[in-house]
């Protein structure tokens, strides 16, 4: 089982979960994944040390205040690795995750082993505009983002408690405060994903209503150069969560191809 502990990060408290041995990889959820050690990051951790911190205002992490714009999350992340003492570390991010890792990545490769990238959003991509989740009821939602409904038992709430509903919307108001307007991109994010220079895995599940293979998925692999893009043919926006043995593999084999280059 992971352990649980909290950190001040330039005097900002977080909640992170860590387990596992061997090369540094920093996990960096999606809306509703905070806190959630499940199948997925069990697999990560035989192969590596998985540090698993959960977003300033979701989880056991509380809001932030000075945390106006996607940036700001990059560069938390980045005094995080400071305040780990990890001058590299791979990198994987799903989905808002995924959105953060790859700003981070666009300012600072070289503190990066490598990249995963699971089905992220984060960038405006022609002929595309990203369904509204925040209108949306729990089953909608749950159609947008799994292939098989059964794998969103994974982040359902355990109760409906006034203490997990004041969760959940303290955690919708941290996600908007980011992603809200422009609604799930950084308008500059596109045009700076050339910068990446970190070796680079994006994960997509075929059928990702939220964020498509096409055009989504093909659109951030013409735009990471020399990217590799795995499709996960049973899967939505959540492969990680729908096929968490499949997914964890194959971001391994990558990371350790990674380390075995050095």
């Amino acid at each position: 089982m992971p352990t649980s502990q909290t950190l001040s990060v330039r005097g900002t408290p977080v909640q992170m979960l860590r387990d596992g041995s061997g090369p540094p990889l920093l996990f960096l959820h999606g809306a509703g994944g905070a806190g959630r050690w499940l199948a997925f990051q069990e697999r990560l951790a035989k192969d590596f040390s998985v540090y698993f911190p959960s977003h300033p205002g979701h989880g056991g992490s509380p809001a932030a205040e000075w945390i106006e714009h996607i940036s700001d999350l990059a560069f938390h992340y980045l005094d995080l690795l400071d305040r780990l003492g990890l001058e590299r570390a791979h990198l994987v991010g799903a989905s808002f995750g995924g959105w953060i890792a790859a700003e981070v990545a666009t300012m600072a490769s070289h503190r990066l082993e490598s990249l995963v990238l699971i089905d992220p959003v984060g960038i405006r991509v022609d002929g595309w505009i990203y369904p509204f989740l925040f209108g949306m009821d729990i089953p909608e939602i749950v159609a947008t983002l799994f292939q098989n409904p059964m794998a969103a038992l994974a982040l359902a709430p355990p109760d409906q408690s006034i203490d997990t509903l004041a969760l959940q919307y303290r955690q919708g108001t941290a996600l908007a405060r980011v992603s809200w307007n422009p609604y799930l991109y950084n308008p500059l994010l596109r045009r700076r994903l050339g910068r990446i220079g970190a070796p680079t895995l994006l994960c997509w599940g075929a059928h990702d209503r939220l964020a498509p293979l096409v055009p989504c998925g093909e659109t951030w692999a013409r735009e990471i150069l020399g990217s590799r893009l795995r499709v996960f043919a049973d899967c939505g926006h959540v492969p990680h969560l729908e096929e968490p043995d499949t997914v964890a593999e194959a971001i391994s084999e990558f990371c350790r191809l990674r380390e075995a280059a050095r």
